[in-house]
């Protein structure tokens, strides 16, 4: 897709993407999308909060956390001071750092570059921590290889810390001056960088956990020069969605690096497994018609960032937002805005949210029954809003499936988690072995159990008992919710099962499958749900009956509920 479509096509898309934000936001998404072909952004424009406390609205001007986009810059970087002939990407890490062990000796930049080094991230230094470099370099060589050098992939935050480290001590200054000297001035982004930026009061997105306050990282502990080694270089920059737009210029006009420079940049060096590459820095992936994209995200679970490049399009999208914990839409809304302009692929069906009092919800709570012993669905209301969830394997099945499962697939799989945990609570992991195809050692499994065991009994007191309530069938897997009931609450674990193999457990997980799914209204008496995008929403209409009961009908599902 060397050419652009025409200008018509671009004004459609521009005016779904609108609608589609207008209606996430009301979802609670909240963060700025740009979309630009050429100079000149087709669509940028910011949807809901960026700062809470000071009533700030999103826009483009907003400086927002990169998270690990980050890592392109040091990419540039470091081709750049290739160019001036200062190192090669071949060079092994033995010339530039000191007490390198013998197994790591022969690791070369290209392999901490592309995440093919085998190092591992410490794991008792958090981003914050404020470990001194010497000190940092040596926990990291400490660590055990993951695998041979250039024999594998592996993402790693401190291969990019250690090329921030050959950075500084090759310039002479520290990782941010470099860039800001080298690149971000010459290009126009006065907005980008970590302290150095004059950003005012307003002008940074802060983040929220649990509706609480979170705050920036630039609040966070940092050196005077810039953050601590674990995130240096790595992640932590902040950045507008203007500035992005000016960076992603630079480079297209070949005004950062040379165009060997540049092949290298976005080459497909190393598999990430499946079918997307690590370049320098970027992640190399095609659409579904063989265009390239290059593209990588960013976050810490509080903000999240996405950039994707179409070159041969002429096409840039970035996001950020600052809602990734409690609103889930961001991860794939890059992905969808891209393929709209892209293809013209629909962008997701997201019913308009209507506005309906408290008082005028109230009448809907209730217990709707399923004929024929197949469960219920319960529709609560927490004096603001509805809720739904399913009581019964087969009411779970239709609530929470968006495909079909081949006949009594979920039943046997909910059963065979049925017989896992009660083997796991007797102190028997032959099965959970079995289920992991014998790939996860028993006394592995036996001390996650353990840990995970005494996580919740530390946050909700002593298990009473366990409930399977059901299977259901995901966009690519076969997920089963177990519900652990204790003392002061109840714990949702979710199981993942292969959707290629019956009986293949993929993992667990303690924030997976959401059973509890919120009704928006979008009509006098038809709802639908949402769970932050992870699933399609579907349709609940509730109607009154000729004999004045209430009747919950779910999407097109042929059984109806009664209140």
């Amino acid at each position: 897709m060397g050419v652009a479509p025409a200008a018509g096509a671009d004004q459609a898309a521009v005016a779904e993407t609108r609608t589609y934000l207008k209606r996430l936001e009301k979802l609670g998404f909240a963060g700025v999308v740009l979309v630009a072909r050429g100079e000149v952004p087709l669509i940028a424009e910011g949807y809901g909060l960026a700062d809470r406390e000071l009533g700030v609205r999103w826009s483009p001007a907003v400086a927002s956390n990169l998270g690990s986009i980050t890592k392109q810059f040091t990419g540039a970087a470091i081709l750049a001071l290739e160019e001036e002939k200062k190192l090669s990407v071949t060079d092994p890490i033995t010339r530039y750092f000191d007490g390198v062990p013998a197994d790591k000796a022969a690791i070369t930049l290209h392999q901490l570059l592309t995440h093919s080094s085998g190092l591992a991230d410490p794991q008792d230094i958090g981003d914050y921590d404020p470990v001194p470099l010497p000190e940092f370099v040596r926990r990291v060589f400490a660590e055990p290889l993951l695998f041979q050098p250039g024999r594998g992939y592996e993402y790693g935050n401190a291969n990019f810390s250690l090329l921030g480290a050959v950075i500084e001590k090759l310039s002479g200054v520290s990782y941010e001056r470099f860039l800001r000297e080298r690149f971000f001035l010459p290009a126009g982004m006065y907005e980008t960088g970590y302290q150095l930026p004059l950003w005012g009061d307003g002008r940074t997105a802060q983040g929220y956990i649990d509706g609480k306050r979170w705050g920036t990282v630039i609040e966070r502990s940092m050196a005077a020069d810039g953050p601590h080694w674990a995130l240096r270089a790595n992640g932590g920059i902040q950045s507008t969605v203007y500035d992005m737009l000016r960076w992603v210029r630079a480079l297209l006009a070949g005004r950062v690096l040379a165009p060997e420079s540049m092949k290298k940049l976005w080459a497909p060096h190393v598999s990430e497994g499946g079918d997307t590459f690590y370049g320098y820095g970027w992640s190399i992936t095609k659409a579904p018609d063989g265009t390239k994209i290059v593209t990588h995200n960013g976050g810490n679970g509080i903000f999240y960032a996405d950039l994707a490049i179409v070159p041969d399009a002429d096409l840039v999208i970035v996001l950020m937002t600052n809602v990734i914990a409690e609103n889930r839409s961001a991860n794939s809304l890059l992905e969808q805005i891209g393929m709209r302009f892209l293809a013209g692929r629909p962008l997701p069906a997201i019913p308009e949210v209507v506005d309906m009092s408290a008082a005028a919800l109230a009448p809907f709570a209730g217990t709707y029954t399923l004929p024929a012993g197949a469960g219920a669905y319960r529709v609560t209301s927490d004096g603001k809003a509805l809720f739904i969830e399913a009581d019964g394997r087969k009411a779970f099945a239709l609530l929470n499936s968006v495909g079909e499962a081949e006949p009594g697939r979920l039943d046997k799989l909910t059963a065979l988690t049925g017989r896992i945990v009660a083997g796991n609570l007797k102190g028997d992991f032959k099965l959970l072995a079995k289920a992991y195809g014998r790939e996860v050692t028993v006394d592995r499994l036996k001390s996650n159990w353990a840990e995970g065991m005494a996580a919740m009994a530390a946050e909700q007191g002593r298990l009473l008992r366990t409930e399977v309530l059901g299977s259901a069938r995901t966009a690519e897997r076969d997920e089963t919710v177990v519900r652990f009931h204790c003392e002061k609450g109840a714990v949702d674990w979710t199981y993942v099962w292969d959707i290629q193999k019956e009986g293949r457990l993929r993992g667990r997980s303690v924030r997976g499958l959401a059973v509890r799914l919120r009704l928006y209204p979008s009509g006098e008496r038809e709802f639908f749900t949402w769970d932050g995008g992870i699933r399609p929403t579907k349709i609940v209409h509730i109607e009154a009956t000729a004999d004045g009961k209430l009747a919950l009908k779910l999407g097109e599902a042929k059984d109806l509920a009664m209140k």
